[in-house]
């Protein structure tokens, strides 16, 4: 296993080099609220993720023989719990939490602006159906070696009042850095050994995961680029939704030339 944890920190560094992390939040010249301008759009992936966490990763509770790479696994789907209530905290901050009705939040979070953060979780949960713990446990330590570089890289930004937010900024970094499932107590010696077909599986595995987030963070740098966290882009966002939807509404029925339509009589 250890081999495969060498080969997701070879991958993590490799994607401190993303555009994403050099030209945006690496960028000083740029105010905070610019350099932390994608942050609404990963609320369908965190909000995601902590479902991934309770429903997909976490197995086999109350198990007496449980496998111990699980067992890792379950303790830190629950370190994760509370992580996204720093992110609802930091949407106010940001200036992206006015109010809008249930109706037009849900056009904002399934429109096509959020669609990077929403595939992911879904590619996400299909990677993670049926995999053995230890192809979960290089999923799970591949994503949070992106996610360890990427609140590193949030610390220390500050806004225009002089705050920093709290999941995009240090205080969320020190909670992802200090998680059992790094510390040194999970080592080689810890760790179960893995013949060359599971390891070489748990290697495709990370790699496909640094693969969806490099795409991930496209998405998060190009909506960065394109919009302002204030208002007026959530509005656009609502008018374009409306826009998008046929202002006539056709049924297909019989005759129609649906496949599986009844004749018509």
């Amino acid at each position: 296993m250890q081999v495969v944890i060498d080969h997701i920190e070879g991958r993590r560094k490799a994607y401190e080099r993303h555009d994403f992390l050099v030209k945006l939040l690496a960028d000083t010249t740029l105010p905070g609220e610019r350099r932390l301008a994608w942050a609404p759009s990963v609320i369908p992936f965190i909000m995601g993720y902590s479902d991934l966490n309770k429903y997909v990763f976490r197995k086999g509770e109350g198990d007496a023989h449980l496998d111990p790479l699980q067992a890792l696994l379950n303790a830190h789907t629950y370190e994760e719990d509370f992580h996204w209530q720093w992110m609802l905290q930091d949407l106010e901050k940001l200036g992206a939490d006015g109010r809008m009705p249930l109706s037009e939040a849900t056009r904002v979070l399934w429109g096509p602006e959020f669609a990077h953060s929403r595939r992911l979780c879904l590619e996400l949960a299909s990677l993670a159906a049926g995999a053995p713990a230890y192809a979960a446990f290089a999923m799970v330590e591949a994503i949070e070696a992106v996610s360890v570089t990427i609140f590193e890289h949030c610390q220390g930004i500050s806004l225009r009042d002089g705050q920093e937010c709290e999941f995009f900024g240090t205080k969320h970094y020190a909670a992802e850095a200090s998680h059992s499932i790094k510390s040194p107590e999970v080592a080689e010696s810890s760790l179960p050994r893995l013949d060359d077909l599971q390891r070489g599986k748990a290697i495709v595995m990370a790699d496909r995961v640094f693969s969806l987030f490099d795409e991930w963070s496209n998405g998060l740098l190009r909506f960065a680029i394109e919009n302002e966290v204030n208002a007026d882009t959530y509005a656009r966002m609502v008018e374009q939704s409306k826009e998008a939807w046929p202002s006539t509404h056709h049924v297909p029925g019989p005759g129609d030339g649906v496949v599986g339509a009844m004749p018509a009589r």
